[in-house]
């Protein structure tokens, strides 16, 4: 049995620190790490939620032999002595609640705006839930497409701020669930589903508004991309039961293990396929809208949805062979 000892000063360890205690979040930590059991050198404090490992408090209780000693009060490698170190340790967590695996637009300009509502939400301890999140992402994004079948500059405009909007709320719901373990199988199909749901209606609301033969391309775009993202759910549920999509394997894709492994940033096809990932193709949509170029957005979904449906095809050529 790995045995992690605990020890504090006062009640450090009660401070919260991105809506969870200190120790609640040591204490998962080195349940993430293989320990089975916690011993914390302190009086019992009250918890939000049960641990994920056996935890006993024994004040005054010296540690046992071969167990790891850590400080509870310690956090991101910030002593808890303070308000102002408590501020420090919260942010330095929340930093790291990223996806190793981001596109570009989310690790270059939308962590700034997302980490910061997502400490903010953090402050409500665990009254705001990241579905709560996704829900409010869902409802923007499909308000963004009723603006965009004004067929105005105004209306193009907003719209596209509105989905660019949902596509930073799309980052905090994830960041929030990472940082106080709130993930659940329908937070997660929730979240994949709701991207697919708000693109695809946000394409054929442009082309509504355009008109004519753009309105079939946005119908087109919209549809081939829908059949992808179907086929993409029952090929991952199916082999992980889950709704994780970036579980999903192209044919050319098989040896990579890992989410990491297929968006390695050091490989040039991670940067052809950012064109593709969702935060990189929003704000490009949003840019275009602004400018008022609503066009773009008709094209560049028909030109994913070409290149995404000829890959289908060619991967079930290749696994029937």
């Amino acid at each position: 049995m790995t045995t992690v000892f605990l020890e504090t000063t006062g009640e450090r360890h009660a401070m919260l620190v991105g809506g969870v205690t200190a120790l609640e979040r040591k204490v998962r930590e080195a349940a993430k790490q293989g320990a089975s059991r916690v011993i914390v050198a302190a009086p019992p404090i009250a918890v939000a939620r049960p641990f994920p490992i056996e935890v006993r408090f024994a004040p005054g209780a010296d540690a046992p032999e071969g167990a790891s000693i850590e400080r509870a009060d310690v956090i991101a490698g910030i002593e808890l002595v303070d308000e102002a170190a408590r501020q420090r340790a919260e942010w330095a967590v929340i930093r790291t609640m990223n996806k190793s695996f981001e596109g570009p637009v989310d690790a270059l300009i939308n962590w700034r705006v997302s980490m910061r509502i997502t400490r903010l939400l953090a402050r409500r301890s665990l009254a705001v839930t990241p579905n709560h999140v996704t829900i409010l992402a869902i409802m923007v994004g499909l308000f963004a497409s009723v603006l965009a079948q004004r067929a105005d500059y105004l209306g193009f405009a907003f719209a596209g701020v509105l989905l660019e909007v949902n596509s930073i709320l799309d980052s905090v719901d994830g960041e929030l669930a990472r940082l106080r373990w709130q993930y659940s199988k329908i937070g997660q199909w929730l979240d994949n589903l709701s991207d697919d749901i708000v693109d695809n209606v946000f394409i054929a609301a442009i082309g509504y508004a355009l008109g004519g033969w753009w309105l079939t391309l946005g119908l087109a775009a919209a549809g081939g991309r829908l059949l992808v993202a179907v086929t993409t759910y029952v090929s991952v549920y199916r082999r992980t039961g889950t709704g994780d999509v970036f579980a999903f394997r192209w044919w050319f894709e098989s040896d990579k293990v890992t989410a990491d492994d297929v968006y390695d940033p050091k490989a040039l096809t991670t940067w052809l396929r950012s064109l593709g990932r969702r935060d990189t193709y929003v704000f490009l949509w949003m840019i275009a809208c602004v400018a008022l170029l609503p066009h773009w957005v008709v094209v560049h979904g028909a030109v994913i949805a070409m290149v995404n449906v000829s890959l289908l095809l060619l991967h079930f050529i290749v696994y029937r062979k």
